[in-house]
Parts: structure tokens; sequence; C-alpha cells
């Protein structure tokens, strides 16, 4: 969907706001486009959207909860 969460390279630097970690440009990222925020790959956000969009990419029957 429009503002589902999803996995991209970063196009700024930044700072996650859950691990207070240092993001560089070209970083891979979790982007919540809704909140207009973007997690390290070091994050449980970012764990939690790798995670559905395996399941989404494999056809798991719960992966549209």
């Amino acid at each position: 969907m429009k503002n589902d969460p999803y996995i991209m390279k970063a196009r700024f630097p930044s700072i996650c706001p859950e691990t207070g970690k240092a993001i560089q440009k070209g970083n891979e990222i979790a982007y919540y486009p809704k909140a207009r925020k973007a997690y390290h790959a070091d994050s449980r956000a970012f764990d939690e959207v790798r995670a559905l969009q395996f399941a989404v990419n494999n056809h798991m029957p719960d992966s549209n909860w």
C-alpha cells in the first residue's frame, strides 16, 4: 500500500529514532512514509519490515495482518 513501510537506500544522512545510530547516505534503511522516519538496519523496526516483506513475497498465509 501507499503508506506501508519499505526497505530502501537512504537518500540523506540522519539519525535512527529507535537506536540513535547514524544513518549515512546509501545505507539500507526501513522507511515509514506515513511517519516520515528512517530506521537503521540494526533496529527492530527494520527487522519487522524485512520479515513482513519476506512473508508477502513468499505468499505466507499471515502476511496481510
